[in-house]
């Protein structure tokens, strides 16, 4: 079973018992941090993924980290199930599948919106109001910098792509052209 596979799974475990336990933003938070931790000290990471480190060994490492640290007991006994049955390598993929339980179930959809320049805060919020109308969700956006865009911008948030580049603008003028010629 591929890692995303089993990053769904133990997802779905927890968010509903976070829903169960009204937890859904504080579970979240913690994945998060922990996902920058992992980030940051890929030694720790590595450690808790390995083959060679026997299970009982990344429980009581996990325990020990983890005793006074804060994090909700499901976040806990959900890394004490993982180190137990050797699943750390799918932690990232769990703490995606979560966010996208909680976007599912909160009606939000993630996207991102590349441009030939940097989008100003009127630009980026009327972006959104449109995709939020056709999506008929509330819509997160990434905003990044294209280089090899010439003008415009190509938003996409899942199959939705809204393309107003000066490439396809050329591109649909070309298309018109041919077609009239014939």
């Amino acid at each position: 079973m591929r890692a995303s596979e089993i990053g769904k799974r133990y997802a779905k475990a927890l968010f509903a018992l976070a829903t169960e336990n009204n937890t859904q933003e504080k579970v979240f938070s913690d994945l998060r941090s922990l996902e920058q931790i992992f980030a940051h000290d890929s030694e720790i990471f590595n450690y808790l993924s390995s083959a060679t480190v026997r299970p009982e060994e990344k429980q009581k490492v996990v325990k020990k980290a983890v005793e006074k640290s804060g994090i909700s007991p499901e976040v806990e006994n959900m890394l004490d199930l993982i180190a137990k049955r050797n699943r750390f390598v799918a932690f990232s993929e769990l703490t995606e599948a979560f966010q996208t339980q909680i976007d599912t179930a909160n009606a939000v959809a993630r996207g991102l919106v590349r441009s030939a320049y940097v989008l100003g805060p009127e630009e980026r919020t009327r972006i959104e109001s449109m995709v939020e109308r056709v999506l008929k969700k509330k819509v997160i956006m990434v905003y990044k910098v294209d280089p090899n865009l010439i003008g415009g911008l190509v938003a996409q948030v899942g199959s939705f792509t809204f393309d107003d580049t000066l490439d396809a603008h050329l591109r649909t003028i070309h298309e018109d052209l041919k077609r009239r010629t014939v």
